[in-house]
């Protein structure tokens, strides 16, 4: 959508790269990476919109730099996760 910060778009390979990335990060906790593909599905479903969906992952992948910045880059520039938790320390 123009407006939304323009960058490289993402591929299936990405997509798929990624999902392989957070499966890997969660090998030894199933539900965090069960709990993630059902927020996709949701998404897209449609059960909810795209700032609930980034709201859910934000929430879920807190402290995990590497999958919020992985995360971000199927976002548009200004829809990105700050990774506030991880700079505050916590």
């Amino acid at each position: 959508m123009a407006g939304e910060g323009s960058k490289p778009k993402a591929t299936i390979d990405d997509a798929y790269a990624y999902l392989r990335t957070v499966k890997s990060t969660f090998h030894n906790d199933r539900d965090k990476y069960e709990d993630f593909i059902v927020i996709m599905n949701n998404f897209k479903a449609r059960n909810f919109t795209r700032n609930a969906c980034i709201e859910e992952v934000k929430d879920l992948l807190k402290g995990h730099r590497d999958l919020i910045s992985g995360f971000n880059a199927f976002l548009p520039k200004c829809l990105e996760i700050a990774d506030w938790y991880n700079l505050e320390g916590r």
